[in-house]
């Protein structure tokens, strides 16, 4: 039995670093873009499924930081 093949292989992985501001101003672009999304005639419909995707793991790196920086004002 043959070992199946890597789906993955011709794809690329890739890491980013961040400040807080980039990741605010990335959070403000894609609820921009959702906000004014053209709709599905004229855009893909996973266009914005995918935009909602990103804009919840935004949110998520938002509240992370948020929650690990509570008490740094103090």
């Amino acid at each position: 039995m043959e070992p199946s093949p890597d789906p993955r292989r011709d794809e690329f992985d890739f890491e980013w670093c961040l400040s807080i501001e980039d990741v605010r101003a990335l959070y403000n672009i894609i609820c921009y873009s959702i906000e004014t999304w053209p709709g599905s005639t004229r855009r893909p419909p996973e266009e914005q499924e995918y935009l909602k995707h990103v804009k919840n793991q935004l949110f998520a790196m938002l509240a992370d930081y948020s929650f690990t920086e509570l008490d740094t004002d103090r």
